[in-house]
């Protein structure tokens, strides 16, 4: 948002903080806080004081957990810099009452948050890239080493990024991207032992799965997408080659380097300014489990809906839903994110909250509704002729809405609910297919048939689901 605006800054003197904890409650607007850059600058006022500069204020507030998404995100500033002048502008301000100062806010433009975006989609798709080109090099790999490192990695995954969240507001970058580090490296050893006997193949398929996961983490946590994205084309050029004869070294070489690229915060010294203390963390793994529960339900639906059977020398259809839908559903729900984070800082009147709110919250109810419409669509079409064998495509596209409407769910503190309505369609589609396989064989498409009526029925609800939690003031709150 950019533009002049007239925003309240309440200022107080208070005693020197001990630390940068949680602003305390201002004005409230919908139950939340209307302004958290004063609230900020009100916690960092003897700071700014003691500051040489803006830059020292800048490394404060990211070694809290403050980096150019946060900043992007809850305070409406492009960057930490930017967000560090606001603060010092404001805690600065000697008087004993409320003023009223116009304050120029720019935010990151349509072609950066889009490019940002579109980076942080092609890492997420990088591992199933993967997956679907080197197809033919996996042919004949144990399932174990496939489909179980797919889950377990996908699964950890978002524990360990959900953990790798907290830690980055707790304890700065250097530690997220240390504890993320571990976490994947005792997966890895645990895993090594799960696949003894499996043979060397197995080895290979299941490190380069967790690597990219493991990369995925800690470039998102860390906010490191523009350097690692570097990395990252190597490793599709890499896959794309291996249809020409390149060979899979190549593959490994470009994955290792892109490992190396994106734990670099790891050989950092850690912040010194960094000041509070991770006192939540027994609570926090609890959350974590819940988040890694989604995450197996995510990957077990894909691989049970869209990669079952993929032939190794083609690129299955059913895969395009996914490679398309992921950025637009991260383009959605970053609009969403930055509209809402507006509302909140600049407007002072809780009806006007609750009313933008609401037409902030229909519009992304329609975006996510346009994939099951269109899943719904295929489906019926199919039935009724228009399309025959398109009922793999139907699901992908279903099975996409499901994942969005998983990722909003997740977002706003959901996570048992986003993991009911993953968990849900997967374990009927699987249950049918192992316990009444009759069923399967009673004609040719029964299979992609339960799962196109199965994703419709948790895409539905779902949805409605989403809708409230959108709507609800409370699922914005920290």
């Amino acid at each position: 948002m950019s533009g002049d605006s007239l925003v309240i800054v309440p200022v107080q003197r208070r005693a020197r903080p001990s630390e940068l904890d949680r602003p305390e409650p201002l004005r409230y607007v919908g139950r939340v806080a209307t302004d958290p850059v004063a609230a900020l600058a009100d916690k960092m006022r003897d700071d700014c004081l003691d500051a040489v500069d803006i830059d020292e204020i800048a490394a404060i507030l990211e070694a809290n957990g403050i980096n150019d998404r946060v900043a992007d995100r809850e305070y409406g500033s492009p960057s930490v810099f930017a967000l560090a002048g606001r603060v010092v502008a404001r805690s600065l301000d000697s008087a004993d009452t409320q003023v009223f100062r116009p304050i120029r806010v720019e935010g990151p433009g349509l072609g950066r948050v889009v490019a940002d975006t579109l980076m942080r989609a092609l890492i997420y798709l990088t591992p199933l890239a993967i997956g679907v080109g080197a197809a033919s090099e996996v042919d004949g790999v144990p399932a174990l080493a496939t489909t179980g490192t797919l889950i377990l990695g996908w699964g950890g995954g978002q524990a360990l990024s959900y953990l790798g969240y907290r830690a980055l507001s707790e304890r700065g970058r250097t530690a997220a991207a240390r504890l993320l580090g571990t976490g994947f490296a005792a997966l890895a050893a645990l895993w090594a032992l799960v696949l003894l006997g499996e043979g060397a193949r197995a080895y290979v398929v299941a490190a380069v799965q967790l690597a990219l996961f493991a990369v995925a983490g800690v470039t998102l946590v860390t906010n490191r997408e523009r350097v690692v994205i570097a990395a990252v084309a190597p490793v599709w050029v890499a896959t794309a080659g291996l249809r020409y004869g390149l060979g899979i070294i190549v593959l490994l070489a470009c994955v290792t380097v892109l490992l190396a690229v994106a734990y670099r915060p790891v050989l950092g010294r850690g912040p010194a300014l960094v000041r509070r203390r991770w006192r939540s963390w027994r609570h926090d793994v609890g959350y974590a489990a819940l988040y890694g529960l989604v995450g197996t339900g995510q990957a077990a639906l894909l691989r049970t809906v869209a990669l079952d059977g993929i032939a190794p020398h083609r690129v299955p259809v059913e895969a395009i839903p996914l490679l398309v839908g992921v950025p637009l559903m991260e383009l959605t729900l970053v609009w969403h994110q930055r509209r809402i984070a507006s509302a909140r800082a600049f407007l002072a009147d809780r009806f006007a909250f609750d009313r933008t709110l609401g037409r902030i919250s229909a519009g992304t109810v329609a975006v996510l509704a346009v994939p099951v419409a269109a899943g719904a669509a295929i489906a019926g079409s199919i039935w009724f002729g228009l399309i025959p064998r398109g009922q793999s495509l139907a699901a992908a596209v279903l099975l996409m809405a499901v994942y969005a409407l998983c990722l909003v769910l997740a977002a706003h503190g959901r996570a048992g609910t986003a993991a009911i309505v993953v968990w849900w369609p997967t374990l009927l589609i699987t249950g049918v297919a192992h316990w009444a396989p009759a069923l399967v064989h009673v004609s040719p498409t029964f299979a992609e048939t339960l799962a196109v009526a199965t994703l419709l029925g948790a895409g539905l609800p779902g949805l409605a689901v989403a809708a409230l939690v959108l709507r609800d003031p409370e699922s914005y709150r920290e």
